[in-house]
C-alpha cells in the first residue's frame, strides 16, 4: 500500500489555517488547532514551519497569487474582473475573524503582514488604473490609490455586514463609481458658487410728525 502523498499534507495545512484565519482570526491560528482541524500530526506541522508566524505567513501567501491581466476587454469589464479577484481574495483570506483582527490590532504583527501583502498585491489594479488614465479611459487627476482603497474597503465592508462580496456587488459597486471614475459631463464638477446676495441699503425711515 502507497503511503499518502506528503503534499496532501501541505494542502490540508493551508486550507485548515485560512479556515481559522476567516472565522476567527489569527489568534485562533496555533499549530495546536491546525494539527487538530487538519488531521496533521504536530510533528508534520513543525518539519515544514517553525512557528505559527511561519504558518501564517505561508498561508497568506499561497491565497494570493500574481493577478495576469486578461486581455482584449473593456476598461469596465476589466475593472469588474480585477474586483472578482478581490472577492476571492477576500473570501479567502479576511472573513469576519481576520477583519475584526485588524480592526481591533489584536495580533499586530500579522496585521502587519497582512497590510504589506493587500499592498503589494494591489500594485496591478493600481498599475491599470494609472495606464487608463493615461489613455483617457478613466478622469484625468483620478486619485488611484485612492480609489483602490475605496474598490477593496467595499469588500471588506460587506464582509463586516455579513454579506459575501459576490457578482452582484461587483455590479452596484461599478454602476454606482463609473460616473466618478471617467471623463465627460458625468464626472463630478466643482460646485458652481452661487451669487452673492446684496444687500439692500436700509430705507430711511419718515419722521414722525
Amino acid at each position: 500500500m502507497q503511503g499518502r502523498d506528503p503534499r496532501d499534507a501541505d494542502v490540508r495545512i493551508v486550507e485548515s489555517t485560512l479556515a481559522l484565519l476567516r472565522d476567527r482570526g489569527p489568534s485562533a491560528v496555533t499549530v495546536e488547532s491546525v494539527s487538530h482541524t487538519s488531521g496533521v500530526a504536530k510533528t508534520t506541522i513543525y518539519r515544514r514551519y517553525e512557528d505559527r508566524e511561519a504558518l501564517l505567513a505561508a498561508a497568506i501567501d499561497a491565497a494570493t497569487t500574481e493577478v495576469t491581466l486578461p486581455t482584449g476587454l473593456s476598461t469596465y469589464d476589466t475593472l469588474h474582473w480585477l474586483l472578482g479577484q478581490a472577492r476571492v481574495r477576500v473570501q479567502d483570506i479576511v472573513g469576519r475573524g481576520t477583519v475584526a483582527a485588524i480592526l481591533v490590532d489584536d495580533d499586530a504583527p500579522f496585521t502587519e503582514q497582512l497590510r504589506l501583502m493587500i499592498r503589494m498585491r494591489s500594485h496591478t489594479l493600481v498599475a491599470f488604473l494609472e495606464e487608463r488614465v493615461a489613455a483617457g479611459d478613466l478622469r484625468q487627476g483620478l486619485d488611484v490609490k485612492f480609489v483602490v482603497s475605496v474598490l477593496l474597503g467595499s469588500a471588506v465592508g460587506q464582509v463586516i455586514r455579513g454579506r459575501e462580496p459576490d457578482e452582484r456587488w461587483a455590479d452596484d459597486l461599478l454602476t454606482l463609481l463609473w460616473p466618478a471614475l471617467t471623463p465627460g459631463p458625468t464626472s463630478p464638477q466643482e460646485p458652481t458658487p452661487s451669487p452673492r446676495r446684496t444687500a439692500s441699503p436700509p430705507q430711511a425711515s419718515e419722521p414722525e410728525r
